[in-house]
């Protein structure tokens, strides 16, 4: 660039001034990322919330600056700038948000690169678009407000006038309507304890500052009524502040769209705030004018609804007895009906259906009708063609009167019906098909035999083209071990998104379903597409879980263009739960029959369990002694205290961001421990749950100066070695101190205890654990009926109800003779 002279000085002696003075953040950014040159507004701007540096910013790595940017955009902003350092991108141009404490702001990076001896340096600037963004969202939300199908016409209009106020901060805002030479408030939005309400008037000489925006058909905006516009003054109202448009409704001044507030504006209003306002009134004038237009329209076709002609017997259309407004939905131009024939305007089929129809009606003197569908300009339209002859007048003797009546609706209403009949029969056939399973289930005595029955049942109908059923490995993966219908009967090539599909089952504990698997499915392992994916199937994913306990997952695929529809998954979700109960089922009743059953004994060193770190804080034994879910989702720790202050180990526990809540609910006695009664809001998976899972009974679980020890006993036959590994997925310090076979019944879960909990409600038995853990049933009683119903947020008599339904169903299953026991 040639220097200049003018003034005696050189274009570079100026332009090092200019860029300091300049108001935008600047920087020169060389190959190592670092700044080398900046700004003055750079060093306010690199400073920690908008504050100047204490240096001048040199030498500044520039990710420390891109670290200040909100969540993934700090990433954005320096890959951006990497990727124009090494010659990937010419320029880059990035919005993000720069948040502190204080202060919500928004900056549209611009960076471009320049050589300068062969080094590739990078000029940066930050521009402030705060203000833009703002604005951006405000128009957004009021654009969601005005398409916003659930809010009738006048809940839109309250909440523009709401939202105006807040980006104008005025106190008032309404929707006026003159009439004659008063204004009707017909929407209004003011401050608590302002008397003014919709359907109040007032005169139009009253309001000067909306008698000119009506007058004078323009917006109007005044920051400060007295100082900009004192003729425009009112001592009634003592507006101080104004921005209102006007809404014109078929050519016609309706109305006004106004804020407004009884002081100064704290600042002056700009273009945007007037544009703001008047796409507001233009909003409501289009409203107003269409509805307007469609009571008139619905106040003719109540009047008159069906297109009525007169025809004669070859088909000519001889007269139009419908205002032409009513056939502009079925033809391009209704004025020019008269003296075509029915083959001129209807396609050949439809004409000669119809014109069969006339002629019929005018030979046998008749009343005739038939039904055509036609595809007019409003899209596909049904009708019924009610043909009659008429009989002398001004016609000749050969012409009938057909009325069309537009019969769509019902049309369409029959075709939901019969999708509903089809969807009906579909659910039926799959009740049928539930209980089916249901019945083979019963007859399983092993958890493969039970995958096996559901898979062959799910097939064999034509319900489901392939299943397939997987088990929960970890928290994160599943193994598919059964199927039907699979090409091969082979799972091999299942893709990596229907194992993410089991996982999100299992994650959610809620059926998961994808109208078409081919338009989200990857490539398997192997390179090619799963054949289980290749037709554009509707697949359902169906957690099999019994609420407290998942064991796996069941994928569904249906027929190519069946779609699995809301209700069919609510009846595979209840399926879901049906096989995991028959899993449950035969687990225990493996347990049962077992001779022998398999102790193990864990340890856990360095857990970042809160029982782990309170034991160590205190050197004490922490025992758990029951745990119980609760309806809400929540889940109760019943925890003995050894060698400790319970109180104060309540304390720590409740102080932990785990733990919801911490009592004492009995305390220490000569012959037993203090009893804590801990409430966890989020339960994570823990190593019982797992060993619940397989099937267990925990016999001991403590946590003691640090380190978590546990104990259980599995059927003999249980896969150690995956049990050791699920645990292992939650807890990586886990070791396995000891296996050991015992020689007697595994007494896990008896047979009067198998009775009791599958006659108990989820309800019931949450409320007997809860009152025994507590020890309601002790004498003195340690806890009263309202301390219980407060820990499960129930009122008393609930608890009562939930308790007397509870003694019956146990003291049925005592005394209580079953036969086919």
């Amino acid at each position: 660039m040639a220097p200049s002279v003018a003034d005696g000085h050189d274009e570079w002696s100026l332009l090092g001034p200019a860029i300091e003075a300049l108001p935008i953040p600047f920087a020169v950014i060389d190959p190592e990322e670092t700044v080398l040159a900046a700004n003055r507004a750079w060093r306010e701007f690199a400073g920690p919330d908008g504050r100047p540096t204490e240096s001048d910013a040199l030498g500044v790595a520039y990710r420390e600056v891109a670290a200040a940017a909100d969540g993934d955009h700090a990433g954005r902003v320096s890959d951006g700038l990497r990727a124009v350092l090494e010659g990937e991108r010419s320029q880059v141009e990035l919005a993000y948000p720069r948040h502190s404490p204080s202060s919500g702001r928004w900056y549209l990076l611009r960076a471009a690169p320049f050589t300068v001896d062969g080094t590739r340096f990078v000029a940066v600037a930050h521009v402030d678009i705060t203000e833009r963004k703002a604005r951006e969202e405000a128009l957004q939300r009021a654009h969601d407000i005005c398409t916003d199908a659930d809010r009738t016409f006048a809940e839109q209009v309250d909440a523009l006038l709401e939202f105006g106020c807040e980006v104008l901060g005025t106190d008032f805002g309404t929707l006026s309507h003159v009439h004659g030479d008063e204004y009707v408030f017909e929407a209004v939005t003011a401050p608590p304890g302002v008397d003014l309400k919709p359907g109040e008037t007032t005169l139009t000489d009253a309001l000067p500052v909306c008698q000119h925006v009506v007058d004078h058909r323009e917006p109007l905006a005044l920051s400060d009524v007295a100082a900009q516009a004192p003729a425009l003054e009112d001592p009634e109202w003592g507006i101080a502040n104004y921005v209102g448009a006007p809404i014109v409704v078929d050519g016609d001044v309706y109305g006004t769209f106004c804020f407004y507030g009884q002081e100064p504006a704290a600042r002056e209003y700009t273009q945007w705030d007037l544009t703001f306002v008047r796409i507001l009134a233009d909003w409501a004038s289009y409203e107003l004018e269409r509805r307007r237009h469609a009571d008139q329209l619905d106040a003719l076709n109540t009047a008159f609804p069906d297109p009525s002609f007169v025809v004669d017997a070859e088909g000519r259309y001889l007269d139009c007895l419908t205002v032409p407004e009513a056939l502009d939905r079925i033809v391009d131009d209704a004025d020019s009906l008269l003296g075509k024939t029915l083959h001129d305007v209807l396609p050949d089929a439809t004409a000669d259906s119809l014109l069969s129809t006339v002629r019929d009606a005018i030979s046998t003197d008749s009343f005739q009708s038939v039904e055509y569908r036609l595809d007019a300009p409003a899209g596909e339209l049904w009708f019924e063609a009610r043909v009659a002859p008429l009989d002398g007048g001004k016609y000749d003797p050969d012409t009938a009167i057909v009325v069309a009546r537009d019969i769509t609706e019902y049309k369409e209403r029959q075709a939901a019906l019969e999708r509903q009949r089809d969807e009906l029969e579909q659910l039926q056939r799959l009740n049928v098909l539930g209980r089916e399973i249901m019945k083979a289930l019963q007859g399983a005595t092993t958890r493969e035999a039970i995958e096996a029955a559901v898979c062959d049942h799910l097939t064999r109908s034509d319900l489901y083209r392939s299943v397939w059923v997987a088990t929960r490995e970890s928290e994160s993966t599943v193994e598919p071990v059964a199927a039907a219908g699979v090409p091969g009967d082979s799972l091999e090539t299942v893709s990596p998104h229907e194992h993410r599909l089991a996982t999100d089952a299992l994650a959610t504990d809620e059926v998961v379903v994808v109208d078409d698997l081919t338009a989200v499915a990857q490539r398997s392992s192997v390179e090619t597409d799963a054949p289980l994916v290749r037709d554009h199937s509707s697949v359902a994913a169906v957690p099999l879980t019994t609420g407290e306990t998942t064991f796996g997952a069941l994928l569904v695929y249906a027929p190519v263009g069946d779609a699995i529809g809301e209700r069919e998954a609510e009846i595979l979700g209840d399926l879901g739960q049906v096989i995991a109960l028959a899993i449950q089922r035969v687990n225990s009743q493996r347990s049962l029959l077992s001779a022998t059953a398999i102790e193990l004994e864990f340890r856990i060193t360095d857990s970042d369990s809160i029982y782990a770190d309170v034991s160590a804080e205190f050197d004490c034994v922490l025992a758990l002694e029951r745990r119980v879910p609760t309806s809400d989702g929540t889940r109760l720790n019943y925890v003995r205290v050894h060698d400790a202050d319970p109180v104060a180990v309540c304390r720590a526990l409740a102080a932990s961001g785990e733990v919801d809540a911490c009592a004492v609910v009995q305390e220490a006695t000569t012959d037993r421990s203090a009893l804590l009664e801990v409430t966890f809001d989020a339960i994570d998976a823990s190593p019982l749950d797992v060993l619940s899972d397989y099937g267990s009974a925990v016999t001991r679980a403590v946590a003691e100066s640090g380190d978590l020890l546990f104990s259980a006993e599995l059927a003999p036959e249980t896969d150690v070695r995956a049990v050791v590994e699920a645990i292992r997925e939650i807890e990586p310090t886990v070791e396995l101190r000891s296996k050991q076979y015992l020689d007697q019944p595994v007494t896990t879960v008896s047979d009067f205890q198998t009775q009791v909990r599958e006659r108990l409600t989820p309800k019931q038995a949450t409320a007997l654990q809860t009152a025994y853990a507590r020890g309601y049933y002790d004498w003195p009683r340690e806890s009263s009926a309202e301390e219980l119903a407060e820990t499960l947020g129930i009122s008393a008599p609930t608890l009562h109800y939930r308790l007397r339904k509870a003694h019956d169903t146990v003291m049925a299953s005592l005394f209580e003779r079953d036969d086919g026991d």
